[in-house]
């Protein structure tokens, strides 16, 4: 019979008893910050910045004990967030576009599904950027490891888009000159210019001019034949 040494070594029914309780362990604590992330993302809904971490663990049903053995702070919390919201905008753009198309086609189509879905959460995301923005500021990096899934795929597109000869030579930089341009810039061009009727066309031809200095918006997509007067 096989037992426990002077060294303290475990038999191996003991160590997988311990790991069905590590793992049982795991998955509970998951669920409940899944819960606590979720509540962020109710709460931030409203278009407010005002929730303390008291409302999320209420709205999640957990206690502040609890919520502190997941994350430090509001912050941590605020961070988890942007994470997944990265990573489930990267999912939902992919199934929008679909597969197939022209590489360029391809770009202006994410360009302006990301668009639209600024657009659309306006309160949500607008606190989304005002977020963005500070934690930019205080924590640089955790906020870039956050929304590297969708700098990956804006990096990839325009990659393919540049490879096969629609775009200049581009590299991450540009990437993420678009991303932002699209998420921190949307809002405050359309508090300004409340009035565009094709705000994401308007991005995407902006975004055009930069990346293919030699080519035609008109080409792709024309977003300025209701902008031109004359004979």
């Amino acid at each position: 019979m096989v037992g426990s040494g002077a060294g303290g070594a475990q038999v191996g029914w003991e160590d997988r008893a311990l790991e069905r309780s590590l793992a049982a362990a795991r998955d509970r604590s998951s669920e409940r910050a899944r819960r606590l992330v979720a509540s962020a993302r109710h709460l931030a809904g409203r278009g407010s910045s005002s929730f303390t971490v008291a409302d999320v663990a209420a709205d999640a049903g957990i206690s502040l004990r609890s919520f502190y053995r997941h994350f430090a702070g509001r912050d941590d919390l605020l961070l988890a967030l942007f994470e997944e919201e990265a990573r489930t905008g990267a999912d939902l753009l992919v199934e929008l576009v679909g597969d197939g198309g022209e590489p360029i086609d391809r770009v202006r189509r994410f360009v302006e599904a990301l668009c639209a879905l600024v657009v659309t959460g306006r309160g949500y995301a607008a606190l989304l950027v005002r977020e963005h923005l500070r934690l930019g500021d205080e924590r640089p990096d955790e906020l870039r490891t956050a929304l590297a899934p969708l700098l990956d795929l804006f990096h990839d597109e325009l990659g393919a888009a540049a490879a096969a000869g629609d775009l200049r030579a581009v590299d991450r930089f540009d990437a993420a000159t678009v991303l932002a341009l699209v998420l921190t810039h949307v809002q405050t061009a359309m508090l300004l210019a409340p009035e565009e009727p094709a705000p994401a066309a308007r991005i995407w031809a902006f975004c055009l001019a930069a990346l293919a200095p030699n080519a035609h918006a008109s080409a792709h997509t024309d977003p300025f034949d209701d902008h031109q007067g004359g004979p």
